[in-house]
């Protein structure tokens, strides 16, 4: 009698469930469409068919699009306006935090710049911390912006020590579960193309790379990615390579086991960022068989991963991909293509453009009126006369490839895209949005995002779940994420999320 108590108790006690959101940093819509022949029936990640998903912002980049994700809000709310961003007389990345040291590095990082809370945030506030909540990422950034500072830990690739790690914000140190020493197997790595054949047929004649590619892994393949020593060089050329894909997904597996996320009794969230085709891209560019192999190893290596987690979890598993930004065409690809109405805004060549402006309005500065123009932003040396601001929106407004050039008071004024990306304090003194397929950057960088154009702004978004489906609408907000994870979760969305979840029970 006693035993079959037990175990009908045990029949009822709850399982618990899993959600599980991914991020694949720089997934186009456009890449999923071109790539779906060599992806399967099933689909990127083998999650079926994606919608179209955008980011109604003027700046797309890393760390704000993350932050938008976790929070359902955009960087007018969440603070996040870019990867770096001035504060007081300099500029930090927006991770940067002295009170949370990284394991093993001298360095601080925290989540603790966001202003609005992630949905992870609110699933510990709304079960009382019971619910576990995990971000395993390549970049800290990521995973920091994805988990919020609530989160039972947060993850990511330190390229400095070559280990995942966290700070003691989340950890006094690493748990006995973590893999250790992850680099040593690529000591050798030489980085090959992983299904050649395919790629050559969507790639016959690959362009040149756009810059020299970081860390010497050479221009074409193969890349020696290991070059038989286990160094900070190694450490940050797996960063940018897809091998840091394999050493994020294998942390995620061991999270997994190690906590039973899943298994308790609560539903409960892991975020998992992978970089590849984002670190990859801005090296070697959208048309080129080095961000083709990044996307589908990322394909592959993610297809095992959900499936095993499908294989443990069943039903209770839901899954939701996006990604957080696009990449535009590199100048040359533009111009080989004879596709004309794109081109860069050189930063090396505008910024002392305007620099002799201001000069020639307001008097030499030893130092220069201009103090940077980063992620889309101008931020001046301050103090500055009125004359000064004036004359730089007037020649930022006459340059070929800026499309809008509005100073931070005007941005009331502005239209909804641009009101979205400017925080007060954070925005620098003009936000500058860029024509379509135009880019701002260094001449000597290789491609880059940050526009509200498709290639920049428009993503993939697929949703896997047993007990919800995918609204039918012709395309989906960024903002919508949040609310969706929440709901997947059974819990109410992050307080800034006030739009709609992208789901609907079938």
């Amino acid at each position: 009698m006693i035993a079959a108590l037990l175990l009908g108790a045990a029949a009822a006690a709850p399982q618990g469930r899993l959600v599980v959101l991914v991020v694949v940093d720089q997934l186009r819509y456009q890449d999923v469409l071109w790539l779906a022949p060599e992806l399967g029936p099933k689909g990127f990640a083998g999650l079926g068919r994606a919608a179209p998903m955008r980011y109604d912002t003027a700046v797309t980049e890393t760390a704000p699009g993350h932050a938008t994700l976790a929070t359902g809000a955009y960087a007018e709310v969440h603070g996040i306006v870019a990867n770096r961003f001035p504060l007081g007389a300099r500029e930090q990345e927006a991770v940067e935090d002295p009170a949370c040291q990284v394991w093993g590095s001298k360095s601080g990082k925290s989540a603790n710049a966001l202003r609005a809370p992630t949905v992870g945030d609110a699933l510990k506030l709304n079960t009382d911390g019971k619910a576990r909540v995990v971000a395993v990422s390549v970049k800290d950034r990521s995973a920091l912006f994805l988990g919020g500072p609530s989160a039972d830990l947060a993850l990511w690739w330190e390229a400095e020590t070559g280990e995942m790690a966290s700070s003691i914000c989340y950890a006094p140190g690493p748990p006995a579960w973590l893999p250790q020493r992850p680099a040593e197997t690529y000591k050798d790595w030489i980085w090959t193309m992983s299904r050649p054949d395919a790629i050559a047929r969507l790639l016959p004649n690959p362009s040149p790379a756009p810059a020299a590619p970081a860390y010497d892994i050479g221009p074409s393949f193969p890349h020696r990615v290991g070059q038989g020593a286990v160094d900070v060089r190694l450490y940050r050329a797996i960063r940018n390579s897809p091998a840091g894909t394999t050493i994020a997904l294998r942390t995620a597996r061991a999270a997994v086991a190690a906590l039973k996320l899943g298994e308790g009794g609560t539903t409960d969230l892991l975020a998992v960022a992978v970089a590849a085709v984002d670190t990859v891209g801005h090296q070697f560019g959208t048309l080129s068989r080095e961000r083709i192999d990044a996307a589908l190893r990322i394909h592959d290596e993610l297809s095992t991963f959900l499936r095993e987690l499908r294989v443990q979890l069943g039903p209770r598993l839901s899954i939701v991909l996006t990604g957080d930004h696009g990449l535009n065409p590199t100048e040359a690809d533009e111009r080989r293509l004879h596709v004309t109405q794109g081109g860069t805004v050189a930063l090396d060549e505008l910024t002392p453009r305007l620099n002799r402006a201001l000069a020639e309005a307001a008097g030499e500065r030893p130092d220069g009126w201009v103090a940077s123009i980063d992620a889309n932003a101008l931020t001046l040396r301050t103090p500055f006369p009125p004359r000064v601001l004036e004359v730089a929106v007037d020649v930022l407004r006459r340059e070929p490839g800026i499309w809008k050039a509005v100073a931070a008071s005007e941005i009331d004024k502005a239209e909804p895209f641009i009101r979205h990306a400017y925080f007060p304090g954070r925005s620098g003194h003009v936000l500058l949005v860029l024509r379509p397929l135009w880019t701002l950057k260094r001449r000597s960088e290789g491609a880059d995002h940050g526009t509200p154009w498709n290639d920049d702004s428009l993503v993939p978004l697929l949703v896997e779940s047993a007990q919800f489906r995918l609204r039918r609408e012709p395309q989906f907000r960024a903002t919508q994420v949040a609310p969706t994870v929440a709901a997947l979760l059974g819990t109410a969305p992050p307080a800034a999320a006030l739009d709609s979840a992208a789901i609907e029970q079938p």
